[in-house]
């Protein structure tokens, strides 16, 4: 009925998997996300700021990252205790799975 582009069968391959292309790679980045999650990691974005923290959960679209923050020094510190959790922050932050540049997990 309608003439074959492909003389030997076959269809168009518009992503070009075939040929090693089809990857996104906001897939390869999915990827290492998942792998790399409930790890100290160092997260690099496209504009080239660093992070430093835990891939706390990854979805399509979005890597929540938690970043522990230590304050300096308190005033009424027990200097007894062996542990002192009062200076003790977490900061959480949402970042575009997009966004993310790189992950490096042997940090």
């Amino acid at each position: 009925m309608y003439p074959q582009p492909y003389p030997f069968g076959g269809s168009q391959n518009f992503g070009g998997q075939s040929a090693g292309m089809g990857r996104s790679p906001f897939k390869k980045i999915y990827k290492t996300c998942m792998k790399n999650r409930n790890q100290y990691v160092q997260l690099m974005l496209m504009d080239g700021v660093t992070y430093t923290g835990f891939i706390e959960y990854v979805d399509q679209q979005n890597v929540y990252f938690a970043i522990p923050y230590v304050e300096k020094q308190q005033e009424n510190r027990n200097q007894d205790a062996q542990y002192d959790v009062r200076g003790y922050q977490i900061y959480r932050c949402v970042f575009p799975l997009h966004a993310v540049a790189g992950v490096n997990g042997a940090y």
